[in-house]
């Protein structure tokens, strides 16, 4: 080897492999990280609440599902308990890249919960996106559309609505916006359009 090579080999490989505890947090590939099979139960749930904490670095959707389902018992820890709405919307949106049946039942428990904050509530509705048939979300976000107290919340249903089952939804949420108030049918403007343009 010359020395000139040198420089194209450290360009390709690096001065070192990583430590073997190695656990990236940025937007690398899946396989970056240590696969979840290998880990603990209680290395599962320091990694949830690792990825939790990870507020500058978002974590891909590959990455929460590499945890698999021995990571919605923590997640659900965090939507239930006293945490942050911040926290609890993120652990959401965790909740709905690992689906499930248990992961579903959690987050539309969200999508209905009147009292909730505004973040929690609106990660749930846009969750709710991702586990269920455009038939099943039309059933479950209409309901909050018309009838949630908020008038940002049943916007936010409307959007969802018009972004994944339009063709179901579209009359009923022109329908919505009309009963609407002059002032809160502002919200729903890019719902609106969005089926107009469908």
């Amino acid at each position: 080897m010359t020395l000139a090579s040198l420089p194209l080999l450290l360009a390709l490989f690096g001065p070192g492999a990583p430590p073997r505890n190695y656990r990236p947090l940025d937007g690398g590939s899946p396989a970056a990280a240590p696969p979840a099979a290998g880990l603990s139960d209680a290395e599962v749930a320091e990694r949830v609440r690792t990825y939790l904490g990870s507020i500058d670095t978002p974590i891909p959707m590959a990455r929460w599902r590499s945890l698999g389902q021995r990571a919605v018992a923590p997640l659900e820890n965090v939507v239930r308990g006293g945490e942050l709405p911040s926290r609890r919307a993120r652990a959401l949106a965790a909740l709905s890249a690992i689906g499930g049946d248990r992961a579903k039942r959690i987050v539309l428990q969200m999508v209905h919960a009147e009292g909730e904050p505004f973040a929690v509530r609106t990660s749930a509705l846009r969750g709710a996106a991702n586990l269920l048939s455009t038939h099943d979300l039309a059933a479950e976000l209409r309901p909050v559309m018309e009838g949630a107290h908020d008038a940002t919340i049943r916007a936010t249903a409307a959007d969802e609505l018009s972004r994944h089952a339009a063709s179901s939804s579209c009359e009923a949420v022109r329908a919505q916006a009309e009963r609407e108030s002059d002032s809160d049918r502002r919200q729903f403007v890019p719902a609106l359009e969005r089926c107009a343009g469908g």
